[in-house]
């Protein structure tokens, strides 16, 4: 639907004038063969050097820019995600992820077992996707120290949010309410299988201009929290000490308030 195919095309014949890129390979949906008219397309570009890949990262703008230049382009660097990914939107509605590799820091890992290869010098992607098979893929964890760090910040920013709704204030609260859920959400989904039943629940927050609605939201997000960290602590077989003296007073303020 948003021409990936033949951006592909466009990408592939790049790749093949750019001497510095030893090996181009897609992978997630394109690299599974399972994707579809609305997939992004996941790139990596693997070079010989640090310092090879290091040039090429400086004119990442223009390369990007090259590979499909009948149509404008949005762009950023996606450091919070992984260092050296470039995150890409054409015009015509393909969205592209970057990622710029060198043969010694991209290690075999279970997301490439499966490539779409578009460029490979010397069998290297070849002998990568090889290795890559061989992996088990890797289990969700979360650290006892993360989760620690994770589970103050959840409870102060809960109750902050929590009290400027009471005091009938549904704007302030809202960026706090999202930040709340950037440092919480990913996390525990990224530690919680998909067939986890607690994951699915904190895919259920909601918060909205009604107050009470979004009192009530709160209260559903709390629940679902805990049960998501109960999740993460019975399947890594975790010890984690629970503060259940501070954590029933909150709960009790709290159903005392949402109601």
């Amino acid at each position: 639907m948003f021409e990936q195919e033949r951006f592909i095309g466009r990408l592939q014949r790049h790749v093949m004038t750019e001497a510095r890129i030893l090996t181009c390979f897609l992978s997630g949906s394109f690299g599974r063969r399972a994707d579809d008219a609305f997939s992004d397309v996941d790139i990596a570009l693997v070079y010989g050097s640090a310092a090879e890949r290091d040039a090429a990262w400086a004119e990442r703008r223009e390369f990007v820019r090259a590979v499909n230049p009948y149509v404008t382009v949005r762009s950023f660097d996606a450091d919070h995600v992984r260092p050296f990914l470039h995150v890409v939107l054409y015009s015509n509605g393909t969205k592209a992820d970057y990622r710029f590799e060198t043969t010694d820091s991209l290690l075999p890992n279970p997301a490439d077992r499966e490539l779409r290869v578009l460029k490979d010098t010397g069998r290297w992607a070849e002998t990568f996707q090889a290795a890559s098979s061989r992996l088990a893929p890797a289990q969700p964890y979360i650290s006892p120290a993360d989760l620690t760090i994770l589970d103050d910040r959840f409870w102060v920013m809960f109750w902050d949010v929590l009290r400027l709704l009471k005091r009938g204030d549904t704007d302030k609260p809202f960026p706090v309410y999202l930040q709340l859920l950037y440092f919480t959400l990913p996390p525990l989904l990224a530690a919680l299988p998909p067939e986890e039943p607690a994951r699915a629940a904190l895919l259920r927050a909601n918060f909205g201009r009604d107050g009470a609605a979004a009192l009530r939201g709160l209260g559903e997000l709390l629940d679902a929290y805990l049960a998501a960290r109960s999740a993460v602590i019975r399947r890594q077989n975790l010890v984690f000490p629970i503060n259940t003296a501070f954590e029933g007073e909150v709960r009790r303020l709290v159903e005392r308030l949402v109601k």
